[in-house]
């Protein structure tokens, strides 16, 4: 594993140019909030708590940029980006005078973005595409050859040649004693086995023109090993035959594999496995986009049972009504144009990538970044080898950070079930339950102060109120719990219809915490009160839904209009948006 990356607290002039490469990178949250996702959300994705940043990319490139050092292996990765786009103006551009139009455009934004040695290659790669995207104003650039490609496989598939290779019984070891489940295990493992050899000899597989089964059969055999693999394989024989779905993240497939990759996820379903396939959101290379999706036939013909997600910011409880339906395979956009950045995926990407059990990666350039830095995850990455030998398909896994804790939506619904049935006994008891809605983060660096205050006026309403049950939720948070679990937890006991209270946080509420406390009230907390935090906003909307349902509960706090300016609480976190961001 490559060496870490060890900041010298004092070295100003390295934290500068440090500071510079996420800006010039478009990389930094401070300086682009609306672009680049806030750490919390950055955290569904990748184990930073050892971390003092996280940069997608190698760990050689990002020595190379940091230390000024390295700079000839630099530019060999800038003319590789290079080489990739250029033939796009080649073969797609007819237009001379735009062609040749382009061709210098793009030299002196390449030129431009490349002098200061501090540009990653992925994002030199992006702004390139987006500028031959936008002059070129073609629609789906090579969607001929990703079709042509996806009609190939898509006639294979129906090939009596491709079916009797699939099925061909060699390979079974069955005994006469052999137990039908394990029967129905061997021949999914086989059919699993064969599929990803076959989609891993895909460039070999487009040559021929019609392949027979014997040329099938051999493209299918192509042995498969490595820690991956076992792991793969292992997970699903655990999941095997639970009453339970595990959701697995399928990211990054290419125009032809695409088909041959539904055929395995086809399999998986045998293992009570959802999977949820990840697209690019716009044009890059021969990677699938959202826009083949809907309009490139042949997809569309095997994508007829599929629920297609375009929102890019769906909510946790909107996404896990969707993983519960009687759907099975979902497709979202990871919200970028170039390779595997989490710094800058999409909210969906990342609240499907926190659902998941386990992300196969099928992008060998992600794999490319995933291996070669030090990073660690939240799930486990399984993808191919970027060094195996041409002849084998080796399966290599990076195992999430040994740190995280991951709450289930079972995990979540059980403590919410828990806390239900314990105010049910206190209702039969006769008592009063009241839920207390505060603000917990809203105020930048007053997260602690805010816990102090709801512990101080909760402990007072208790003292004050007789046969009364408060709800403090600061009580019940668990560390590795983040604002998306919390919520989503609360929100199944606040529609249970056993509160008969439901309070918000007034101003006189605060001057009363810090009365009890002997403090003033501080200038970051006068006028404040729930409608200041985005968090109690959305408390505000499911009391007023839960009073229609249940009309005896009472609502007291600050007036709904009060409420209206904050819409939605920021992904994964304890506090909210500025205002202008959420308008």
């Amino acid at each position: 594993m490559p060496d870490q990356i060890h900041l010298d607290k004092k070295d100003p002039e390295k934290e500068a140019w440090i500071a510079n490469f996420f800006t010039e990178n478009h990389l930094a949250y401070e300086a682009f909030p609306n672009e680049v996702a806030s750490p919390e959300q950055l955290k569904f994705i990748v184990y930073t708590e050892d971390e003092p940043f996280y940069y997608p990319c190698s760990d050689k490139i990002f020595h190379a940029i940091i230390n000024k050092e390295n700079s000839e292996y630099l530019i060999l990765q800038y003319m590789k980006v290079w080489e990739k786009i250029e033939p796009l103006v080649n073969n797609l551009i007819e237009d001379e005078f735009k062609k040749k139009f382009l061709h210098s455009l793009l030299r002196i934004k390449f030129r431009h973005e490349t002098s200061s040695l501090v540009m990653m290659p992925s994002r030199v790669e992006k702004r390139l595409l987006q500028i031959f995207v936008r002059v070129s104003e073609i629609d789906r650039p090579l969607s001929h050859e990703k079709e042509k490609k996806n009609r190939k496989i898509h006639e294979l598939l129906a090939s009596t040649e491709f079916r009797d290779a699939l099925n061909e019984r060699s390979g079974l070891d069955i005994t006469p004693e052999t137990a039908l489940d394990e029967i129905n295990l061997q021949i999914n493992v086989l059919k699993l086995r064969r599929l990803m050899s076959l989609s891993s000899n895909i460039n070999r597989l487009m040559a021929m023109e019609e392949p027979s089964k014997e040329d099938i059969d051999h493209l299918m055999s192509r042995n498969i090993s490595g820690e991956g693999w076992e792991r793969f394989l292992n997970m699903l024989k655990e999941w095997q035959g639970h009453d339970t779905w595990h959701y697995l993240l399928w990211q990054g497939p290419s125009a032809g594999a695409f088909l041959l990759d539904l055929e395995i996820i086809k399999i998986l379903l045998h293992f009570r496995v959802k999977v949820i396939i990840s697209v690019k959101q716009s044009f890059y290379h021969h990677e699938i986009t959202m826009a083949d999706i809907i309009d490139d036939p042949y997809l569309s013909e095997h994508l007829k049972e599929v629920d297609i997600i375009a929102r890019k910011d769906i909510s946790k409880n909107d996404l896990i009504d969707k993983l519960k339906s009687d759907k099975t395979v979902f497709v979202i956009s990871d919200g970028t144009q170039e390779k595997f950045n989490p710094l800058l995926t999409s909210v969906t990407f990342a609240r499907a990538f926190k659902e998941s059990d386990a992300v196969v990666v099928r992008s060998a350039e992600d794999a490319y970044c995933i291996e070669r830095s030090h990073f660690s995850f939240t799930r486990d990455m399984i993808f191919r080898s970027t060094t195996g030998p041409e002849d084998r398909l080796v399966l290599m896994i990076k195992p999430r950070h040994p740190k995280v804790i991951r709450f289930s939506e079972k995990d979540l619904r059980a403590k919410a079930e828990s806390l239900i049935y314990h105010l049910q006994v206190e209702k039969n008891r006769g008592k009063t339950i009241m839920f207390y809605s505060a603000i917990v983060g809203s105020i930048p660096n007053q997260l602690e102060t805010a816990k102090k205050i709801l512990k101080v006026f909760v402990s007072y309403l208790r003292q004050k109120q007789e046969g009364v049950v408060v709800i403090n939720p600061a009580e019940h948070f668990e560390p590795g719990m983040d604002a998306d679990d919390i919520m989503y937890m609360w929100e199944i006991v606040q529609r249970s219809g056993l509160i008969d209270i439901w309070r918000f946080q007034t101003y006189e509420d605060i001057e009363k915490a810090f009365e009890l406390m002997g403090e003033k009230v501080p200038p970051e907390w006068v006028g404040k009160d729930a409608t200041y935090s985005t968090g109690c906003t959305k408390e505000m909307q499911i009391a007023k839904e839960v009073q229609k349902e249940h009309p005896e509960m009472q609502i007291i706090g600050p007036s709904w209009e009060k409420f209206l300016r904050r819409k939605e609480y920021g992904v994964g976190k304890l506090f909210d948006r500025a205002l202008g961001d959420v308008a």
